[in-house]
């Protein structure tokens, strides 16, 4: 084998060339990304569901390819296309739903903008500052299929998560409130303000919406007002303040209470109608409760006495006064002040076998029984730096016999002249009469007299200076009362006007604990100082030589 030969065997064989060996790997690229494309177009297809439009006042916070559609912040749409409807009023948005969405798009589910807002329950929607407003979705239980909707100017109660109860509140004026304000039981926020507007007849509607499972607290004999948060009250107890919360007092609210007993009884069906409020007092008073009415005669004035001036009995409020007119007898030629009160009777605890079943007659025969054991009705200051008054039932030391006029149209209950400031100032004048028709002008002449002639005749030098003595004290004496007579009418006249002036300030000063606790104590100083000035005009209206010989205890000593 010649070395040529060799050499054939040992090379290796030529390749022969592919027809794929010229193609350019970079081709591979375009090729995989129309498979991705392909790919995510068809689970576009696939996944694509039905195109809808909502109708929106503005477009305010929507963006075309990028605002999206949610429902418990799941993504089901987005939005293609923001247009005009054709009369320019609103806002269409076209948006493209996904496929597990048409289910849920019925004739009554409703969609709204979601982005912050600072509302009276809080700041909402903080989370679309950074990822952009979006549309909220609420399905509905209506008719399936529906493709068009009107948008929500503002969320539904709780964004549609909880259950619940609409129920419509009339009030004369719309309180301070806006949508949703809270409505609070027993403290505890358990509904919202969804909505207000003018009834037919001119009042106003307020719709609230209770969330489940309270809506069960709303019965036939709930009592619904609005609360501002702070209310003062100033009585005889002083100043009163309550709160209901601070959200409450920034943004003003509804609050309701349902009587125990009325809670066995079935809820009410929703948009039931209620009566709305002022605030807490005027919804006690119009509670149906048994009323009986009695009519009260005063001789004196009854400045100070008003519609709703409370009627007490030993301290405790059992009724009000409902009404009062001045009457003119031309038989006697005289003015009457007939004053109308109401006691609930719920305020007054009887035994169930207590005669009559009928619960005016018992009533009736309760009061005539008080009054023959000395039960009678004054007018006696509830607050004596304010001028406040009230009628108070009371058993009066021996108070003359007297019985329950069986009066037309309602009886008539006994009365005595109650105190106060009046009672003090007459009592004070009275004094001052007697003092005025003493006869201290001959009184003084013969001291005078004396003590001239005592100058010329042997006397002691003691008996010559008591004279003396005694002869100013008696100056003094008629000075003072012909000043006191003078200026005793003027110094009520200013206590009652500085009175009337503290009523206007008092809530200034309410806002100060500190200056309540200083008011409260001022007031129960100057009741111990008023006591004191009629127990010290009642006494020297009865002993008025003691301005001369002193308390019959100091002069045996």
């Amino acid at each position: 084998m010649s070395g040529s030969d060799r050499l054939d065997s040992d090379s290796p064989p030529i390749p022969e060339p592919s027809r794929w060996a010229g193609l350019p790997w970079v081709w591979a690229v375009p090729v995989v990304a129309a498979i991705i494309t392909g790919w995510l177009g068809y689970r576009a297809l696939i996944e694509r569901g039905p195109t809808v439009t909502i109708s929106f006042a503005t477009a305010d916070g929507a963006e075309a390819d990028r605002t999206t559609i949610r429902y418990k912040n799941v993504e089901l749409g987005r939005v293609t296309g923001i247009g005009l409807s054709p009369d320019g009023l609103h806002v269409v948005v076209t948006a493209t739903m996904r496929r597990e969405a048409e289910p849920m798009l019925r004739a009554d589910s409703e969609f709204w903008v979601v982005q912050p807002r600072i509302t009276p329950s809080g700041i909402t929607g903080l989370t679309t500052i950074v990822s952009g407003a979006y549309i909220g979705m609420l399905p509905g239980k209506g008719a399936p299929g529906a493709r068009s909707f009107t948008g929500l100017e503002t969320p539904p109660p709780r964004e549609g998560l909880v259950d619940g109860r609409e129920f419509t509140l009339v009030a004369d004026q719309l309180p301070s409130m806006t949508n949703q304000s809270p409505v609070y039981y027993h403290g505890v926020q358990v509904g919202e303000v969804i909505g207000h507007e003018l009834s037919e007849h001119g009042l106003v509607a307020v719709r609230i919406f209770i969330y489940a499972p309270h809506q069960s607290l709303i019965r036939a004999a709930s009592r619904f007002w609005a609360s501002s948060g702070l209310q003062l009250e100033v009585g005889g107890q002083g100043l009163k303040i309550a709160t209901e919360s601070l959200l409450t007092l920034l943004a003003g609210g509804i609050v309701f209470d349902t009587p125990k007993p009325a809670l066995a009884g079935p809820p009410s069906p929703p948009g039931s109608t209620f009566r709305l409020y002022a605030d807490r007092q005027a919804a006690e008073e119009a509670a149906e409760r048994v009323r009986v009415s009695y009519r009260l005669s005063f001789a004196g004035s009854l400045r100070g006495v008003v519609v709703g001036t409370p009627v007490e009995l030993r301290g405790i409020t059992v009724g009000r006064v409902y009404q009062l007119s001045l009457e003119y007898d031309p038989t006697a030629d005289t003015l009457r002040v007939p004053v109308m009160i109401e006691i609930e009777l719920d305020r007054i605890t009887m035994p169930a076998d207590a005669g009559p079943q009928n619960p005016v007659e018992a009533t009736n025969r309760m009061f005539d029984h008080l009054v023959s054991e000395g039960l009678r009705a004054q007018i006696v200051s509830g607050n004596l730096l304010l001028g406040q008054r009230l009628i108070e039932l009371d058993f009066v030391p021996d108070a003359p016999p007297a019985r329950l006029v069986q009066a037309k149209p309602y009886p008539e209950l006994p009365t005595v002249a109650g105190g106060g400031i009046e009672e003090i100032a007459s009592s004070a004048g009275r004094f001052l009469d007697r003092v005025s028709a003493l006869p201290l002008d001959r009184l003084v002449g013969d001291i005078r007299n004396m003590v001239t002639h005592a100058d010329s005749v042997l006397v002691a030098p003691e008996t010559r200076r008591s004279l003396r003595e005694l002869d100013r004290t008696l100056g003094y004496t008629e000075r003072l009362t012909r000043d006191a007579q003078v200026q005793i009418g003027p110094f009520f006249a200013s206590l009652n006007s500085a009175a009337d002036q503290l009523k206007a300030t008092i809530a200034l000063l309410g806002n100060d604990p500190r200056s309540s606790n200083d008011l409260l104590r001022t007031l129960t100083e100057l009741k111990d100082a008023a006591r004191s000035i009629r127990v010290l005009a009642d006494y020297l209206e009865r002993h008025p030589e003691s301005l001369l010989r002193g308390k019959p205890q100091e002069a045996s000593r």
